[in-house]
């Protein structure tokens, strides 16, 4: 190699070594998913899916347990998130921030959550 490659080489090599190990930036995402309505005051933590879509993105989906709570790490961007019985409710993932977020789902009386 020549004297005059060498430091080109040497700033390729730092670079590559400076990318190596780092995991893309993602934001979190956590949530409760509650049901209201049915005849039962108040709302109350119901398990179910909620999903995640964004344009260039693959969807997520996310189980959420008895306790209705969930937590998801995602790509910063823009997206929309919907529950088993709820509206799609925009929102926006930044790097290195968690976004909380509510899905409530209403339910009229007579009718109780599955």
């Amino acid at each position: 190699m020549s004297l005059k490659r060498a430091p080109a080489a040497m700033l390729a090599v730092l670079l590559l070594a400076g990318c190596a190990g780092h995991e893309p930036a993602t934001g979190q995402v956590t949530g409760r998913l509650l049901s209201q309505g049915g005849g039962s005051p108040g709302q109350r933590p119901m398990p179910g899916t909620v999903a995640f879509t964004a344009a260039g993105q693959p969807p997520m989906t996310v189980r959420v347990p008895n306790s209705g709570t969930f937590s998801v790490q995602l790509p910063p961007g823009r997206y929309h998130v919907s529950g088993p019985c709820s509206r799609s409710l925009p929102v926006t993932v930044t790097a290195d921030h968690t976004t909380h977020l509510n899905i409530v789902c209403t339910f009229a009386v007579g009718r109780p959550p599955r």
